[in-house]
């Protein structure tokens, strides 16, 4: 499949035509490349789009209107080729629309629109949803972009810190086997930093519930921020990485977040699930930041 390229004179940037994945981001002054570059050793995949759902539905089953469907984690979507709406120097749109194979495993008609624009330093990354159904529709949307950490040869990524905008007093939600157990765990206490530290992603994803932050940065040893994610309005955020060794780090946005150990009987009331009238939109924006 076809990759696409945006730029300007800071940025370059690929996104894939597979998934809509974005798949490079790079400085073109300092040569350096940001996304994590899919080494399937580690984690084969760069940055996937989540829908319609976020995370796992329970034992890969979920119900709608006492119908079982069948969906792997994190839905269909990154799996499946995009097209081309528009396309200019520095930004692309790509559509996907429902289809006989999409609803086999997901009962709704939509739109799904992913835009990638490039302006100075900023990458703006935005999500629309679109009801071209005639019911109302349910959903889940998020965004699981990965990357590279460390940087630079030499480095470990423990020479690194995630540091949140605002200071925050929160839990850390936990999961099993990609559920929710409903237990939490206290990660900040009116405090700001994430060390990256080798023990971190031991008990799976950090996931945070309505944060008080909107921005999260990358800040190496001597405290540079390398770079500065925008989550604006998304009520969940997970942090992730395979394992102690994984040399990247995901910084996930989600509307949306994995079942529950036991799953539901009924979709439409899955904590997170969004809805649209038909006829509706829904649109959602993250951005990056190179300092």
């Amino acid at each position: 499949m076809e990759t696409y390229s945006i730029a300007n004179r800071y940025l370059s940037v690929k996104i894939k035509q597979s998934g809509a994945e974005l798949a490079s981001i790079q400085s073109i002054p300092e040569g350096i490349e940001y996304m994590w570059e899919a080494d399937p050793q580690y984690w084969g995949r760069h940055s996937s789009i989540l829908f319609p759902i976020v995370g796992k539905v329970f034992e890969n089953n979920y119900q709608i209107d006492g119908r079982v469907y069948a969906l792997n984690q994190h839905g269909f979507a990154r799996n499946m080729p995009f097209q081309v709406l528009e396309q200019s120097e520095s930004s692309i749109s790509l559509v996907l629309e429902h289809s006989e194979e999409s609803l086999r495993v997901y009962p709704y008609r939509f739109r799904f629109i992913a835009r990638y624009t490039v302006k100075d330093r900023t990458v703006s990354i935005q999500y629309q949803v679109e009801n071209i159904d005639q019911q109302m529709i349910y959903f889940s949307v998020g965004a699981h972009p990965a990357f590279r950490v460390p940087l630079k040869a030499g480095e470990k990524r423990a020479d690194y810190s995630l540091v949140f905008e605002k200071q925050e007093t929160a839990v850390r939600h936990l999961i099993e086997q990609g559920y929710r157990t409903g237990q939490t765990e206290s990660v900040l206490l009116a405090e700001k930093e994430i060390p990256i530290q080798d023990n971190l992603f031991e008990k799976d994803a950090l996931i945070f519930k309505d944060l008080v932050s909107d921005q999260i940065s990358l800040s190496n040893s001597s405290g540079k921020k390398i770079w500065t994610f925008s989550f604006n309005d998304f009520p969940y955020l997970g942090i992730w990485s395979k394992n102690a060794t994984s040399p990247f780090v995901c910084i996930e946005p989600w509307f949306g977040v994995a079942d529950k150990m036991g799953g539901y009987t009924n979709f439409k009331q899955k904590e997170g699930v969004l809805h649209l009238e038909k006829g509706e939109k829904f649109a959602c924006e993250h951005k990056l930041y190179i300092h």
